[in-house]
This record gives structure tokens, sequence and C-alpha cells, in this order.
């Protein structure tokens, strides 16, 4: 990680991240994982995906092609930039997995920040609020 990944208020900035999940990804060495944002899990070994893991997952490579950037603030547990993010896609990339669906807010975390996005996509019956849709793990 970049000393200057590390400093909260940073700003880390690349083309086309390399995306892990729909809350996590790479720019250059810089590993950064969305504030506020929890994504369902993709498959790990022997672990099976969470489900709408892979739409997420699709959802936040299509929002990061091209020009992002990510405004540090916090680390977490494991070392990753916590940020905020945007792109020539969307002025706010964590609100609009929220939006989508696909996500959900992690309140533990963002206390309420993205409490609208998460209504819209309620409301829209967008992802996990679409009717029939799997259950989410609550945060």
């Amino acid at each position: 990680m970049t000393a200057l990944a590390l400093l909260a208020g940073a700003v880390i900035a690349c083309t086309a991240p390399t995306v892990h999940d729909g809350d996590t990804l790479r720019c250059g060495q810089d590993r950064i994982r969305l504030f506020g944002v929890d994504a369902p899990e993709v498959r790990r070994g022997s672990a099976a995906a969470e489900p709408l893991a892979y739409e997420a997952r699709d959802l936040l490579a299509k929002l990061t092609r091209g020009r992002v950037g990510c405004r540090v603030v916090a680390q977490d547990r494991y070392g990753r930039s916590v940020a905020r993010c945007w792109s020539s896609a969307s002025p706010d990339i964590n609100a609009a997995m929220i939006r989508s669906g696909l996500t959900t807010e992690w309140r533990a975390y963002s206390k309420g920040a993205y409490a609208a996005a998460q209504d819209e996509a309620r409301a829209a019956g967008r992802g996990f609020w679409a009717p029939g849709a799997p259950a989410r793990r609550a945060r």
C-alpha cells in the first residue's frame, strides 16, 4: 500500500481498476473497499458465492471503466483503504452500488450516509429488494 493511501483524505486515482467483488477494487497497488457498501461474497475456495455476488461485481466493473478517483476515509483491518469513489460513469459509485439493490448499506460504518440510496432501491424493488429475491444478511 502506498504511503499516500494511508492518509485519511488522500485521493487514489487510476484508470480501469481491477474489480474483485461488488465492494472491493484495486488501483495499482492500492486495495480499496467501498465505504458503507456491503456486497455479497463471490466464491472463495469451497465456499459458494452468495446470491447476486457476480451481478454486483459486474456492475462495479462497469462503473469503474475509465478514470476512477477515491477519497480515503479510513483503513480497514485487512490493510485496505476504505473510500468514497467516483468515475466518469458515476459521481458516487458507493451510492450507485446501493441504489442498484445488488449491494446494501453497511450502516454500522456508514451511519446512514446511504439510507436514501437504499430506500430508493427498496421502493423500486431492485436486486435484494425485488419480489422473490433471496434474503440478504443484515449488517
